[in-house]
């Protein structure tokens, strides 16, 4: 399949924000994502939140659960914006979500997994702030979806350090603990795919 509509060889679902068919799983929303929608103000907002719950919903469907509901209870308030987690799945099923350049990026796999993408026009200025919060060589943006992607299968995000996690070209390390890395460049971004080894 392609980038576009399903998992790729990348293993990963692209839904650009202006995809028409992200209005279509409204009535697939978890009771919290239902509230979350009707508290957004904005087009924009939920043109991006419609396709994030879109994407997360085609990744599980490549999975082979396509019956999934996404629950994003966050554990220390209640509202729908924590880690997106798979309700009705026949066994153990990960996700995870990334925006980027008006589009959403996720995966779905039967082991701890993260996702990270950004821009490749991304500014100097950012790349440098990278380079400072995340020194290390090569490619600041492969290096920093890498990092991200790694925090987000580990489930607690950026409260760990970024420099905490040790990044190798196809492999990663944190707390002792390995990830495999997928890392690509599509609809102009670099997106990399953190999963648990």
């Amino acid at each position: 399949m392609s980038a576009r509509g399903g998992t790729d060889v990348r293993g990963f679902v692209v839904v650009r924000y202006d995809d028409s068919g992200a209005e279509g799983v409204i009535p697939h929303l978890s009771p919290g994502d239902s509230v979350r929608l009707a508290g957004l103000a904005g087009t924009a907002d939920r043109a991006r939140f419609l396709s994030g719950r879109t994407a997360l919903l085609r990744a599980a469907a490549a999975e082979g659960e396509p019956a999934i509901t996404v629950d994003a209870t966050c554990p220390d308030c209640g509202a729908a914006h924590g880690r997106p987690r798979a309700l009705g799945a026949s066994g153990p099923l990960f996700l995870a979500l990334a925006h980027a350049d008006g589009a959403a990026y996720a995966t779905a796999a039967r082991v701890a997994v993260g996702i990270d993408a950004e821009p490749l026009d991304t500014p100097p200025g950012r790349r440098a702030a990278i380079d400072d919060l995340a020194p290390g060589h090569g490619d600041a943006l492969r290096r920093w979806t890498a990092i991200e992607a790694v925090l987000k299968a580990d489930g607690r995000g950026l409260r760990v350090s970024p420099d905490a996690v040790r990044v190798g070209r196809w492999r990663a390390a944190l707390d002792g603990r390995s990830y495999r890395l997928r890392s690509a460049q599509t609809d102009g971004c670099r997106v990399t795919v953190a999963l648990s080894a």
